[in-house]
């Protein structure tokens, strides 16, 4: 059997926690001050800009998955097996705008409300150093907040809460709105391959075509007023 397949939904091939409420604390600290600073509702920070280098990153989150050389262990059971985090690991932090935030977006930390926050081991992809000609994403009106935007709102460990960006986004930064629309709408047109989105974001479609589908729904859930959340594949 699949080792995906032992894996509840939505969660990418490690599943993390913070280990301390210290840890969460400084980690939303941390990423709404990047929030504001970069006007960017998905921030990613490198889990040692947060936490300190080294072995000053350990003991604030784990990482939990399953064993891919031994799955089952001598009973039977799902073999886990566990991690701390070093410096190859990144801290995401999924924002939305404060209801009743103007037009000009947020512009102080009770302005941002918190989807979620998440420690992630480093993978195949750093959302943070990634070219953007690597993603395809080298086009005019697109910069790394979009990059962001995929890891993060539309990434495993959120995709699912779009619908509570949508309530509010409309106070988001006018910049980043534009970011946001120019990035799906060149996606929805020029989907990248499905193996770069899954290492971006862990959300696994089966070919370019069902992700430019999908893209195109998120463009016309958050600019276009359609009212289905979409919905990524499982």
């Amino acid at each position: 059997m699949p080792l995906r397949d032992e894996l509840p939904p939505r969660t990418g091939p490690w599943a993390s926690r913070f280990d301390t409420e210290e840890a969460l604390v400084k980690a939303d600290d941390a990423l709404r001050a990047a929030a504001l600073r970069d006007r960017d509702l998905s921030p990613v920070l490198p889990f040692g800009e947060v936490y300190g280098q080294w072995l000053d990153g350990l003991g604030n989150a784990t990482a939990i998955a399953i064993d891919p050389a031994e799955p089952y262990g001598p009973d039977g059971g799902i073999n886990y097996v566990y991690g701390d985090f070093l410096t190859e690991a990144h801290v995401y932090g999924v924002y939305r705008p404060a209801a009743g935030v103007g037009p000009q977006g947020p512009s102080a930390p009770g302005e941002l409300w918190n989807t979620t926050l998440y420690p992630y081991p480093g993978g195949s992809l750093d959302p943070v150093t990634v070219p953007l000609a690597e993603l395809g994403l080298d086009v005019p009106g697109v910069d790394r907040r979009f990059v962001n935007f995929c890891a993060g709102v539309l990434g495993v460990e959120a995709v699912d809460d779009l619908g509570m960006l949508k309530e509010t986004f409309e106070g988001a930064w006018p910049d980043y709105r534009e970011v946001v629309r120019v990035g799906l709408m060149h996606l929805a047109r020029q989907p990248m391959p499905v193996e770069r989105w899954y290492a971006l974001t862990y959300v696994p479609f089966p070919d370019r075509k069902a992700l430019g589908y999908y893209l195109a729904q998120v463009y016309a859930y958050l600019f276009d007023g359609y009212d289905a959340m979409p919905v990524a594949p499982q």
